[in-house]
């Protein structure tokens, strides 16, 4: 017997990822609520971590950011992101964070699809031109 589509995802039930300098709060992804086509997490970004440059090969990404600010890679380009900024990140494009500054920075990301065939991120922070940039 299938069991009825979980639409809503209670606080308490979210899966919390912790991660040096990182907490990661994933409300939809495959496995978890029941949405096929989005990814849905809320980041939290203590004061100087981030998440290395990587892509998402076969997703595209949606950043809003809530509180705080970060630096915001988009392939070579990169911004100051605060509370009310956003970024699109197609798939394939090589993107990457760091919180420069002394508070932490909560933010929104939302992926498509959710259900993808490979891995969900391709760490490329060790390759130049990346881990050169990383230091600007």
């Amino acid at each position: 017997m299938l069991s009825a589509p979980r639409r809503f995802v209670a606080a308490s039930e979210v899966e919390v990822e912790r991660l040096e300098g990182k907490t990661h709060h994933w409300y939809f992804k495959d496995g978890l609520g029941d949405a096929e086509s989005l990814v849905f997490v809320r980041a939290r970004i203590e004061p100087g971590a981030g998440h290395p440059f990587h892509t998402h090969p076969e997703m595209d990404e949606i950043i809003y950011v809530l509180e705080g600010s970060m630096t915001q890679w988009l392939e070579h380009e990169k911004r100051e992101l605060r509370p009310g900024d956003s970024i699109y990140i197609p798939r394939g494009f090589v993107h990457g964070c760091i919180n420069r500054s002394t508070a932490e920075c909560e933010f929104l990301a939302i992926l498509s699809p959710a259900k993808i065939n490979g891995p969900f991120a391709v760490d490329v922070s060790g390759e130049e031109p990346w881990c050169s940039l990383a230091e600007s």
